[in-house]
């Protein structure tokens, strides 16, 4: 054996310190040769273990690795290697010399052996229970990969050798973060090492004395993350949850008790399917989702693979299956018409043509036929809707002609009148913050439990939390996983759910990383909150109280004598897009938003509901005004807006009534507004659509009509006022091409059915006619002046308030009027209509505005529309040479003749076969356009010298090309 010099003493050594130390034993190897300066420091780093000075036995070891790398020609590798087996199961190899060595044999040796080598060192640790230095995985998946050895195969192997050592508890954060992946796969496929892994708990305080009390709970959830991952809930008791599991993070939570089963869960009651529990989303109440929300289980009614029969059977399978059917019915029935493309009328068809489906349908034609008769505001339109949408769309009245025996459709005041004095909820206040929330991604919860209601808006990063009751509390928590409804028991804040209709709940410890942690205790594991489905509320001044009801989804107020005022849908898990909803039992508790506008809705007669829906048909600003004279009382701005929206919904019912009335023959009231009477004369078809469209179109006629007679006269535009414009319905044409929507009506080979289509629209248009129907218009095209300069931020704050400013202005101009109709945002355009009872029109550029582009001049003034028809009447279609007007058009406007066969939009089979009827290169604007010009201006010159090819050719020439 080689003789050393002296070593010092490991006292005097522990007592020099560590610079100390390291100086006195590189003063007594320097007279060694080189060849013998590794075996004395390896010498010294056993003195050095066995005195336990880890730290100087690290060093020394080092020191003799670097000899060996000053000096290459002394690197002898077996040594080394019993070198490393015996000092790194004894304790005095740091984690630098492993890291090195597992370099130095990557360099020196073939892969497999240099893998093979140093795995053999690093089980010698293991088998000594010495901790797992922090880059072991990396290493040794880089020998592995040298050694053809797959990443999860030597994971693998070092995940089952740090169990089987009971390592795993005091390894560290790093060590966690390799391990946890290969922990879960080796543990999910071997039962003992499942039970290795259960016991592999980390040593909390020793982490938290190295590393403090968040690395130390960074490292327990590692361990509770790999017990998901390996399916270990399956063998966790109740006892587990409640103690070792506490304070888990909320998806590895509720990972593992899903694993777990009901066993967790022994006295949870099977609560799916209870209607009137304020605490139960309504799933499976497809009638209160939204359209584009329906769930993926929803019939594909039109689909090709759609099969009444299975939706019979579902019917016969039970009253669950009954119930489920007859709400996506309602759905169905709400959507009819959604799509222009659809074949409604045959899946209700094939619904009425088998008796399950057919009895379901035909009770619920009959509970709308009663609603529909009732002044109960909201399901007076809920019913009205349905009828109309299953009438027209569904083509139900064809199936069963009989339906409309009995049908009457309430008064709309009537209804208004009945809700507004029996109590809306725009009376009571909303707790919290119970405006819509800004965020379309975020979520709304709302739980009452006894006393307490907790109500929290969530968003992509966290939850704010509040709790109203006897002291109002707020919280703040990070973010929760989806399907979790936070409540307060008057001590904790718990978290629940309900899995296959039992209720999970779930104690809150606080957070931890980005997520909030739970705990699932054994005692209040299926807890959940208790609050009435109906409760009752007296509105200020009325007679008694309103009883506040939950079913199926849905709040109904009803009054005192019986009337249903109002229909919300409810959820405790609710969009943040409209109002918050309380729950039934916390509506005693809601304070008046306004004693004394309350107590005049209580007093209001049928002469002031009158007033109020006939102004509110004419646009939100008539409404507005009619408000305030009607109802002065009422100032408190929500329950203004209760109160005008219960009269939209009141305009709603009159338009759908008028509509429906129209549908199955019965005759509408004397009473009605003038505003939606057809002229003598001049019937059509009144569907909700047309009716809608022609309020708005009368409304524009006379604000064109009020500028021109009653304002002074101008050299230069001047703002008149803004006029109130309600959304109006389409039809299909507007003023700049209504003559070219005319034009087949007088063509010989047009169908009876599409000519009569395009007459009934021709006497809607002649009954709003623009101005005093005589003089003329033109379509005109605003631009917001000098938005040149302007920044893009700038230009979009203009285009917010232009949006909301500009429809409705009405300027005086010189030559007449002109009403703005829109604004649209994307290409900074308003769309008006100018009036001018002479028929002359200049340029014009109202201030703050500039000409966007040319303005169309509008055929389609009444006289002209009603001569047409009448011309119709009499003469019968124009004969027209299809083959001569195509080509001459083509010939006069230098246009291709595929081109001139679009502008007059004929049939190929009128055509000669030399004529090509594909192969056009015009916009469809542009066809729309010129086509609007072969309308003479005096329709009887259809029946002499047939369309105007010499005017469209002309325009063309001048503005077209």
């Amino acid at each position: 054996m080689t003789q050393f010099p002296q070593l010092p003493a490991p006292a005097d050594l522990a007592a020099a310190g560590p610079k100390g130390a390291k100086k006195m034993l590189t003063k007594a190897a320097a007279p060694l040769p080189a060849a013998e300066l590794a075996p004395f420091f390896e010498q010294a780093c056993r003195e050095l273990v066995r005195a336990g000075e880890s730290e100087l036995a690290f060093w020394a070891f080092g020191q003799a690795r670097k000899v060996e790398k000053d000096h290459p020609a002394l690197l002898d590798l077996d040594r080394v290697q019993d070198v490393f087996l015996e000092l790194v199961p004894a304790g005095g190899v740091g984690p630098a010399a492993l890291r090195d060595y597992a370099k130095t044999l990557a360099a020196e040796l073939p892969g497999e052996e240099a893998h093979g080598r140093f795995r053999e060192v690093i089980c010698a640790g293991f088998d000594a229970g010495l901790i797992p230095y922090a880059r072991i995985f990396p290493d040794l998946r880089t020998l592995a990969r040298a050694a053809k050895i797959k990443k999860r195969d030597e994971e693998a192997f070092l995940a089952e050798r740090l169990l089987r050592a009971g390592l795993m508890p005091i390894a560290s954060h790093q060590v966690w973060a390799a391990a946890r992946e290969p922990l879960a796969a080796v543990a999910g496929r071997d039962e003992e090492l499942m039970k290795l892994l259960i016991a592999a708990e980390p040593d909390r305080i020793r982490h938290e004395e190295e590393s403090g009390e968040e690395v130390a709970e960074e490292i327990r959830q590692m361990w509770l993350e790999s017990l998901a991952e390996s399916g270990a809930g399956a063998h966790l008791s109740a006892q587990w949850f409640g103690v070792t599991g506490r304070g888990c993070a909320a998806a590895v939570l509720l990972k593992l008790v899903d694993q777990a089963g009901s066993r967790l869960f022994p006295r949870g009651e099977v609560v799916f399917g209870e209607e009137t529990d304020p605490a139960l989303p309504p799933p499976d109440y497809r009638h209160i989702i939204p359209r584009k929300e329906i769930t993926t289980d929803s019939p594909r009614w039109w689909g090709p693979g759609f099969d009444a029969g299975q939706q019979a059977a579902e019917v016969a399978s039970g009253p669950e299956g009954r119930e489920r059917f007859a709400s996506l019915l309602d759905a169905f029935v709400r959507d009819l018409g959604y799509f222009g493309n659809v074949d409604y009328a045959a899946t209700v068809k094939a619904l009425w043509g088998l008796p399950e489906t057919r009895e379901v349908l035909s009770k619920a034609v009959d509970a709308w036929k009663a609603d529909a008769g009732r002044s109960d505001l909201p399901f007076m339109y809920n019913a009205l809707h349905q009828l109309v949408r299953l009438f027209s769309s569904g083509g139900f009245l064809d199936l069963e002609p009989g339906v409309a025996e009995g049908l009457e459709p309430a008064d709309p005041v009537d209804a208004l009148l009945a809700a507004l004095r029996g109590g809306i909820p725009a009376e009571l206040a909303v707790p919290g913050n119970g405006s819509p929330h800004k965020s379309p991604k975020s979520g709304r919860t709302i739980v009452q439990h006894l006393g307490y209601l907790t109500i929290t808006d969530r968003s992509s990063w966290n939850t704010s939390a509040s709790v109203l009751g006897d002291g109002d509390l707020s919280v703040r928590l990070p973010r929760l996983p989806d399907g979790l409804l936070p409540w307060y028991d008057g001590k904790t804040g718990l978290l629940s759910r309900i899995q296959d209709g039992v209720w999970q709940t779930f104690r809150v410890e606080g957070r931890t990383g980005q997520t909030v942690a739970l705990t699932l205790d054994p005692d209040t594991a299926t807890a959940r909150p208790e609050a009435p489905g109906a409760s009752e509320v007296t509105f200020p001044g009325a007679a008694g109280p309103s009883e506040i009801r939950l079913s199926r989804g849905a709040i109904t107020v009803t009054a005192p004598d019986g009337t249903r005022t109002a229909r919300l849908l409810f959820s405790p898990i609710m969009s943040t897009k409209g109002g918050l909803v309380p729950p039934p039992g916390w509506w005693p508790r809601r304070e008046p938003v306004d004693p004394d506008g309350s107590a005049a809705l209580r007093r209001l007669d049928r002469e002031r509901a009158t007033r109020l829906l006939e102004a509110t048909l004419t646009g939100p600003r008539a409404a507005t005004d009619a408000l305030e004279a009607v109802l002065p009382e009422v100032t408190a701005p929500a329950l203004r807006d209760g109160v005008l929206e219960a009269a939209r919904t009141a305009v709603e019912c009159l338009l759908l009534a008028i509509d429906l009335r129209d549908r199955i023959g019965r005759p509408q009231p004397p009473a009605l507004p003038a505003l939606v009477s057809p002229a003598s004369g001049l019937p059509f078809a009144r569907t909700t659509a047309r009716t809608r469209w022609l309020v708005r179109q009368r409304l524009v006629a006379r604000a064109l009509e009020s500028a021109t007679t009653d304002e002074p006269t101008t050299d230069k535009p001047y703002l008149v006022r803004t006029a109130s414009l309600p959304f109006g319905g389409h039809v299909g044409v507007d003023l700049s091409t209504l003559a070219g929507y005319a034009l087949p009506a007088v063509l010989p080979w047009t169908s009876d059915t599409l000519r009569e289509g395009i007459l009934d629209v021709l006497r809607l248009w002649a009954n709003a006619p623009i101005g005093d129907g005589t003089g003329a218009c033109r379509i005109v095209s605003l631009t917001p002046a000098g938005g040149e300069g302007q920044s893009s931020a700038e230009r979009q704050m203009v285009d917010r308030q232009l949006e909301k400013a500009a429809p409705g202005e009405l300027w005086r101009t010189p030559n007449g009027a002109l009403l703005i109709l829109n604004y649209q945002r994307h290409d900074r355009t308003a769309t008006a209509v100018e009036y001018s009872p002479g028929g002359t029109f200049d340029p014009i550029e109202p201030p703050g505005w500039q000409a966007a582009r040319a303005p169309i001049p509008c055929w389609g003034n009444a006289d002209r529309v009603v001569r047409l028809i009448q011309l119709l009447t009499d003469r019968g279609p124009a004969t027209i040479d299809a083959a001569a007007t195509v080509n001459n058009l083509a010939e006069r406007a230098g246009l291709g003749v595929a081109d001139a066969v679009e502008i007059c939009r004929f049939p190929a089979e009128v055509l000669d076969d030399d004529i090509p009827t594909t192969g056009a290169t015009l916009s469809y604007s542009m066809r729309d356009a010129v086509r609007e010009r072969l309308m003479p201006d005096d329709p009887a010159d259809l029946w002499i010298t047939g369309l105007a090819v010499d005017a469209a050719a002309d325009w063309w020439r001048t503005h077209g090309e």
